[in-house]
Order: C-alpha cells, then structure tokens, then sequence
C-alpha cells in the first residue's frame, strides 16, 4: 500500500510525494538541490557509525540547511541523502555561497562530528513535470560533485552525454548477443628490422542500431566502471583467439595482441579462463600477448600480480600498454610482470620535432633492451619517425604510416601482399 504520509519520517520535512503534489512550474524560479554526501561515503559512513548515526546525520543536515535558508522557504527531503528547495526569482550566488559557508563545519552526530561533503546543483522551474525537474537538478548536482564546484547550473549537453551513456551501456549486453553489432579489427605490428608483419591488435568495434559507430573510447570506460568489462573482455578473447586459429590454418603465423582491463586480472581464475578459449581454439599460448595498462600495476594487488605470473607460465607474452601516461613511469620498469613494452604514441609523436621526447624515448628503447624488455613503438605516422625508431633498434612498429586497423579479411590481404615498409640503409 503507498504511503500517503507528506512528511519524511527522519528530519520531519516534507518528502518527495509531498514535492510533487507541490510542485508548479515558475519561469523565472529555479529548483536547487543539495545532497548531503556521495552514496559511497555514505555507505562508509553506515558501516562506521550505524544506522541510528546516519539518521542524525540527515536530521543535522536539515537543520544546518534551514538555518542557511531562513524559514520562509520550504524545504524537502526527497531522497536520503538530497534536500531540494525552490527559489522564486533564481537561485542568487550569495544565496548559493552562503549555504556553502554553511556547511563548512562538520555535522555533529551523536558527539560525533562529521565533515559533510556537500554538492549542490540548481535548474529553472519551466518545466510542467516534477520529476523532470527533480532530475535535472539531480544531475546538475552530480556534475558540482563530478567537477569538484561548489555549485553546478543544469547543463543540457552533459545530461544528454550521461543519458547516452547510461542507454549505452543497458544495450551493450544484448549487443554482445548479436551478431552484427561488434566485431574486431586489426592493426598490423611490424618487425622494424625486416620489415615484416609480425603481429596484430585486436581493436573492437561496436556498430549500433541507433547511434551507428561507437568509439570504444567512449564505451569501453563505461563498461569498465561495472561488471559489464569481464564479459566485454570474455567476448574480444573469444573472437581474437578464434582468429587466430582461422589464419594459422591458413599458414598465417601471427601473434594476437588483446587488450585486457585492469579489472579482469583482480579475478581469480582469469588465467584458466583464457587457457580453456586457447584449448577450445586449438591455438597456442605463445600466439597471444595481452596487453594491460599501467593502472593494473596500481592497484598493487596480490591477485592481480599472480594472475599475470600465471599467464607468462603458460607461454603467454605480456604487453604494458600506453607506457609513459599513467602512474607507473620508470619507477615499475624494473620489476615489471610484463615481456613488452608500448611506448605510448603521445611521446612517439613527438619525436620528429621535440628533442626532449626524442631523448626519452631513445633512452627507454636502451633501458628496456638492457632489462630484456622488447619494445613496440606505436602511433608512428610518419617515415621520418619510422626512421628514428629504426636508427634506435627499436623492435616493432604500429601506426598509420604502416596500416589503420583493418577488418579481418582486408587485414588477410595486407599480409598477404605486405606495403615494403622503408628501413634504414646500411
């Protein structure tokens, strides 16, 4: 039966329900929310203090947010942790800071005191619909926390960002069920020495029915902020090891390079997993190399460290992607889990007309020789920069000078028929 109570039971304001019944659309006025806390604080806070703490919590924050707004606004406790009110004629930047000010000093639970950390988003009152409005307000507030502001107007564009985002990532499940909605492509790794193809990355793609072609760099963080990346990752494993299979009976001796997520390896079993794939393929483990960023070493995890041990047991190459951006840098290089190292494309770039990216990069190539690391230099553009690499012994190339990522058959025909990448001479 709904509860027809207009008054939360907590801090004894009026709640949502009540919000609504209220609610009348005001051009000019604007509705603006403040939320207490992030629901992860929150849920720490839970486990620290209990339950009856974090009722005090709610009912503390009320009082500190009405002594900020005077009694002759009305203000409502629509969910745990969010308070909304409505200004008539706008929400003033005095009125704004002064709640911030407010706030400032922690909140006094039960002779605990508790830093708040409080976000507040505000929106115009123009739309006819309650809930439409409490959810742009909503998301404005996300987007103070997000940006570390002390206050956030409704964006539009970034709400509709989010709501993209958001519808993305509930149809990617069912895109991994179809069968013409993902798909790999590969680029080409050469040997600089040969000039020769030696190995591939596997790069996904996802074509949507709507939207159309999806840049990974937008989906795949999506999909690694939730359980979503260990099926993501279940699926690009089992289509790059299937092709690998399919050219080695083909007589195309390939390595595979597969991006794996940091999350993947902080699961036990992630090795057996891909050892079964491999079987089930009838593909070698000396044909895959997994590539992984810089970020699975941060999490210093024990698991994680294993897992990638187990996986160089088995024959399987280990790449570190991306080397040089993240938190790693040269203080992981010496002790790295890892076969190879990909000097990421921001220095590559950079080469031809920056000395010092030049001098860093020629000196990691020596380093890592000398740790017995092999090194793959990847977004070369250019011959000159192809050049610079060879004249440093650097032992494999990627980029667009040399190839884009190719579908899988026009990937068969480059190699068949390889471009005569220019070495150097003598």
């Amino acid at each position: 039966m709904m509860n027809l109570n207009p008054f939360d039971v907590i801090t004894g304001l009026p709640n949502r329900q009540q919000f609504i019944a209220d609610y009348e659309a005001a051009p000019g006025s604007q509705l603006v929310m403040l939320t207490l806390s992030d629901a992860k604080h929150f849920n720490q806070l839970l486990r620290a203090i209990g339950h009856d703490y974090s009722e005090d919590f709610m009912r503390v924050g009320a009082a500190r947010l009405r002594a900020a707004m005077g009694h002759d606004i009305t203000i409502y406790h629509v969910s745990i942790l969010s308070f909304v009110f409505i200004v008539p004629g706008g929400a003033t930047l005095e009125r704004l800071q002064k709640i911030v000010e407010h706030f400032k000093a922690p909140l006094v639970c039960g002779g605990i005191p508790i830093a708040p950390d409080i976000a507040l988003g505000f929106t115009d009152c123009a739309d006819f619909n309650p809930s439409n409005v409490l959810r742009a307000a909503l998301a404005a507030a996300q987007d103070c926390r997000n940006n570390g502001a002390d206050w956030a107007r409704y964006n539009r564009k970034t709400d509709t960002a989010h709501q993209r985002g958001f519808v993305l990532l509930s149809q990617l499940p069912a895109a991994m069920q179809a069968s013409d909605q993902l798909s790999l492509h590969f680029q080409p790794k050469y040997n600089m020495a040969t000039g020769q193809p030696t190995s591939a990355e596997a790069l996904l793609r996802w074509k949507h029915p709507v939207f159309g072609n999806i840049s990974p760099a937008e989906f795949i963080p999506l999909a690694e902020a939730t359980a979503h990346i260990h099926a993501l990752t279940d699926w690009v494993l089992r289509h790059a090891i299937a092709q690998a299979g399919a050219w080695a009976a083909k007589g195309m001796q390939l390595s595979i390079a597969i991006n794996i997520s940091p999350r993947n390896l902080t699961r036990r079993g992630f090795g057996r997993q891909i050892a079964q794939i491999l079987q089930n393929c009838g593909v070698s483990p000396s044909s895959i190399e997994l590539e992984f960023t810089e970020g699975a070493l941060v999490l210093n995890d024990q698991i994680v460290l294993e897992e990638l041990q187990a996986l160089r047991h088995t024959g399987i190459r280990i790449a570190l992607d991306d080397f040089g951006t993240g938190f790693a840098n040269f203080s992981y290089i010496t002790h790295l889990p890892a076969d190879i190292i990909k000097i990421d494309k921001s220095f590559i770039q950079k080469i031809g007309s920056d000395h010092r990216s030049a001098l860093v990069v020629r000196s990691l190539i020596e380093l890592a020789h000398n740790l017995d690391y092999s090194v793959v230099a990847e977004g070369i553009e250019t011959e000159k920069t192809f050049k610079m690499l060879a004249d440093w012994a650097c032992d494999e190339a990627q980029g667009f000078y040399l190839s884009p990522p190719l579908d899988a058959v026009r990937f068969s025909e480059v190699i068949k028929f390889p471009r005569q990448v220019k070495l150097k001479v003598g």
